[in-house]
């Protein structure tokens, strides 16, 4: 291609149709949605996407787009699910969220790009929480967020369709890579696949699982309200032990977990029954059970596509070791 149709095609990609590929040319659709000049804040590129903050007429917003060579399709459909549920199900239930403003998704070309309004200068994330006391703390409201989430879906009639609770797509998945899975900690990949049948019985499903929560997934505003929740892009019908054990399990290490566990379990309990959803000690047990060979099971599968020494092999390790002391 000569070289001025080159430009021609690359401007055309940058600011034509489509969703955005750059975080400094926006495409004529983001364009018409927001009018006026804009001023790029800051720009970022993350792990599977990329993000910038801008000062426009319209109030701050972000962007969160499918940068150079980040497309695939585990990311894109992390996207589309991200926006199918800000556009179609948040605004159903009175849990604190960044609205979606405007969205763009090209599964042809495996681009995406969605935005919402910019709260960064308007709230704090972890980082503020510099103390251990004030991280337990601020763990038990991610806590309760958590719980807030899971009552506000429970049972909701707008769980339907790709909403809709499948286990057996979930036991045939789990089954699977339980029979195939040769890496660390095999044999309780193995026994997690066999006892997850009889642990789903004893959980209440027909809820949504945020899918990777943990505390960089909440934003404490600054002036004290209620905490929000981010990142929907792998939210999908579950059960509420899903997301528990994922936050004990997955994401705390061991001394973490015994110091703080009893804790979270209590304020995640009492927030449920708060809202509506009872559980009992026994009950809580059993989701977090069945929980945890979930989350071992789905994080040996993503163990198995990433490089030795990546984050997810640690995880591993952390679940695993829930999985075998019976946390």
């Amino acid at each position: 291609m000569p070289a001025r149709d080159l430009l021609t095609f690359g401007r055309s990609l940058l600011e034509g149709e489509g969703p955005a590929v750059s975080s400094r040319h926006w495409p004529q659709g983001l364009r018409a949605a927001f009018p006026g000049p804009r001023t790029r804040v800051e720009a970022w590129r993350g792990e599977g996407a990329s993000f910038a903050r801008y000062a426009t007429p319209h109030g701050p917003l972000f962007l969160k787009y499918v940068g150079r060579g980040q497309g695939s399709r585990r990311v894109f459909r992390r996207f589309a699910r991200e926006v199918a549920y800000l556009r179609d199900l948040a605004p159903l239930v009175a849990v604190p969220h960044a609205p979606l403003r405007h969205a763009a998704l090209d599964g042809s070309g495996g681009r995406a790009h969605l935005v919402t309004p910019d709260l960064a200068g308007e709230t704090h994330g972890w980082g503020l929480f510099t103390t251990p006391e004030a991280q337990e703390t601020a763990l038990l409201d991610v806590a309760r967020l958590l719980a807030r989430f899971h009552a506000a879906w429970a049972g909701h009639p707008a769980l339907r369709g790709e909403w809709r609770w499948n286990a057996a797509a979930l036991l045939e998945d789990a089954a699977r890579l339980a029979a195939t899975w040769s890496g660390p900690h095999a044999a309780a990949v193995r026994e997690a696949g066999v006892q997850l049948p009889g642990l789903l019985a004893h959980t209440r499903p027909h809820t949504l699982a945020h899918g990777d929560i943990h505390s960089g997934q909440v934003l404490w505003p600054q002036d004290g309200g209620a905490p929000v929740l981010i990142d929907y892009g792998q939210v999908h019908p579950s059960f509420p032990g899903e997301d528990l054990a994922h936050l004990l399990a997955v994401r705390l290490g061991v001394g973490e977990r015994a110091r703080c566990a009893g804790a979270v379990r209590a304020a995640y309990r009492e927030e449920l029954a708060a809202h509506g959803l009872r559980l009992s000690a026994a009950d809580l047990a059993a989701e977090e059970r069945a929980g945890v060979a979930l989350n071992l099971l789905s994080t040996a599968d993503q163990a198995g596509r990433a490089r030795r020494g990546s984050g997810v092999w640690a995880s591993l390790e952390s679940v695993a070791g829930a999985w075998e002391h019976g946390a």
